[in-house]
């Protein structure tokens, strides 16, 4: 497993090998969405919060 650091809060991550480019994974301290950029080296980037809204979700509804 590769070893990287959150580029928002520099938490250490471990991304399995079998992670492709273009993958989004969310940091598990400071819950940013983060997308594989590059696999060798190693490289991942901040999606920004307004790429990760659906305008079609719809909260869950318990009625």
């Amino acid at each position: 497993m590769a070893k990287l650091l959150c580029p928002a809060c520099k938490k250490a991550l471990k991304l399995s090998p079998v992670m492709r480019v273009g993958a989004q994974v969310g940091c598990v301290n400071c819950d940013n969405v983060l997308k594989i950029v590059s696999r060798n080296p190693d490289k991942i980037e901040v999606v920004a919060e307004s790429a990760t809204h659906n305008p079609d979700s719809k909260p869950e509804s318990y009625a």
